[in-house]
């Protein structure tokens, strides 16, 4: 399971409004494994949004389906924990499609948006001239992953009551699981997670100063960083691999992200 869209936005200098934020590109080569438009809008993923569809297939086939539906052969595991994570990929970009259909409704340009390891960026151009546009094109993302996660849930339930238990409807809560995770990690208050662009938003409504909301979002996404790293430590110790793995590249995900503009 990846963690989800980075919404990338950065102040310009040039806008002669106060108060006003604009959401452009990070301006860096990344190598292009596939790219297609979806609702006009261009899609890319990178290479590495292979390795991450590998990495949560790996954490279906090994860590969770054994567990939950034994006596499987392992190719069985590999093709259900496979299906999982194409899953879980459509469910990233839809989660960064409601970033972007947030944006247009704002008034706002899509340029792009990408998927990788670590989950999605929505690239969005323009001005943003007022907290609450920040705020509902953030929250966007979470909330879609959270209708995601029911529907799973609800195709769970209609799985097991009319073919029974079994891989398939394990998927489903898997699936179910992973969505509200990905709407759970972005919601937490700190930048470039969606809730470090709500923490922002609020801070700006509340004081009317874009810098300092700002500096507080990016302190809080530093803070958060450090302690997913911590996490990934404590679960190595006690043997939570799969755990470990994702919370220390997690971490070292947002904690970079700061690392390149210090």
């Amino acid at each position: 399971m990846s963690r989800s869209s980075t919404l990338t936005v950065e102040r310009t200098q040039s806008t002669p409004r106060p108060h006003a934020a604009a959401w452009t590109a990070p301006g860096r080569a990344i190598p292009w494994a596939h790219s297609f438009r979806l609702v006009g809008v261009g899609v890319r993923a990178d290479i590495s949004c292979a390795f991450g569809g590998l990495l949560t297939a790996w954490t279906f086939a090994s860590g969770f389906l054994p567990e939950t539906d034994p006596g499987r052969s392992t190719t069985a595991y590999w093709m259900a924990g496979a299906s999982g994570a194409l899953l879980v990929m459509l469910s990233l970009l839809l989660h960064e499609l409601g970033h972007a259909l947030a944006a247009r409704h704002a008034g706002l340009g899509v340029a792009r948006m990408t998927l990788s390891f670590v989950g999605g960026t929505s690239e969005i151009v323009g001005v943003i001239r007022h907290a609450r546009d920040e705020f509902m094109i953030a929250v966007t993302g979470p909330i879609t992953s959270l209708t995601l996660a029911a529907l799973a849930a609800v195709a769970h339930v209609a799985i097991v009551e009319t073919a029974g238990a079994g891989l398939p409807a394990t998927v489903a809560a898997l699936l179910a699981v992973a969505n509200f995770a990905i709407a759970a990690v972005n919601l937490v208050p700190g930048l470039p997670l969606d809730g470090g662009h709500m923490l922002r938003a609020a801070v700006w409504a509340m004081t009317g100063r874009l810098e300092a909301a700002t500096r507080i979002a990016v302190v809080a996404g530093r803070r958060v960083g450090e302690a997913v790293i911590a996490v990934a430590v404590l679960a190595s110790a006690f043997g939570f691999v799969a755990l470990a793995v994702w919370a220390a590249l997690l971490g070292f995900v947002v904690r970079e992200s700061f690392l390149r503009e210090d």
